[in-house]
């Protein structure tokens, strides 16, 4: 049995339909239909009924597709693996890059992944995996998108970055009302980050003075004592600023979910396996 037939009925099976299958296999119907009667004679039984609504599974078909479709799914990764194929383009952010990317160098460097596009707003990373610009990139907060596979990566939190001149500095831990006590450092008007602490300032009546930057440039305006910012955990473990200390907030209310998205499968899962962090 090739497994050439066992890709076209996989693909059936999730596309219920021949036409759909047959333009997603770039075969024509006659040729997918044909080989779907030569798996079936193979196999012993038929793995698709007609009806009302189209194309099913058969009884035995959904069983038989249960257990095939996870080891194909196996094998093709694996091969991808092993492949000489050409570079996986990359998409990333200054943050993610100078505070994430770099704890992967050396498994990064031995493999054929290259950062090949850079956004302040990992958001518009995005519609380039879409668009074939890049094959993958890590996104925040957003699970699923459309013609691209994802998978959850890890939860970044956020601590408050306070100036040393502040009370707030020598406390081992701070509330965010105690930070709104003071002018807020945060993203520009409409990122979501900027969003979600305007949310926090209106749940408790507070209205401090914001100046907006990006994450980049947050760590040296709360040095010369501009007022607090919030900055990933990530970031934090990894940079010293004279003048200013990372302090946590209780309850850790500030996080953003991090998601590896991927033009397909064996990439997201082989990207996945590298990037993994071992400290979430």
């Amino acid at each position: 049995m090739k497994l050439q037939k066992l890709q076209y009925f996989i693909e059936m099976a999730k596309q219920k339909s021949f036409t759909k299958a047959s333009n997603k296999l770039h075969i024509s119907q006659p040729a997918l239909s044909k080989q779907i009667k030569l798996l079936e004679e193979e196999i012993g039984f038929a793995l698709f009924r007609r009806s009302s609504k189209g194309i099913e599974l058969t009884h035995k078909g959904y069983a038989f597709y249960q257990d095939i479709e996870p080891l194909f799914f196996t094998i093709e990764q694996k091969v991808y693996q092993h492949m000489n194929h050409d570079e996986i383009r990359f998409g990333s952010t200054p943050i993610l890059s100078s505070y994430f990317l770099h704890e992967h160098y050396e498994k990064i460097q031995n493999s054929n992944i290259y950062i090949t596009a850079i956004q302040d707003d990992n958001r518009d990373l995005l519609p380039m995996i879409q668009s074939g610009e890049i094959d993958a990139a890590i996104i925040q907060d957003i699970a699923t998108a459309e013609a691209v596979y994802s998978r959850f990566l890890f939860e970044d939190r956020f601590v408050a970055a306070i100036p040393l001149s502040y009370s707030l500095a020598s406390k081992e831990s701070v509330t965010l009302e105690e930070c709104f006590q003071h002018p807020q450092i945060t993203t520009p008007k409409g990122t979501p980050f900027y969003n979600r602490l305007q949310e926090r300032m209106e749940e408790q009546g507070m209205t401090p003075d914001i100046f907006e930057t990006h994450y980049h440039a947050m760590a040296g305006f709360v040095s010369v004592g501009v007022g607090i910012a919030y900055l990933p955990k990530m970031m934090s473990r990894h940079i010293e600023y004279k003048g200013l200390v990372f302090v946590p907030i209780k309850g850790e209310p500030l996080k953003r979910d991090m998601y590896l998205h991927a033009s397909t499968k064996p990439v997201l899962d082989l990207l996945y396996d590298l990037l993994r962090p071992s400290w979430c």
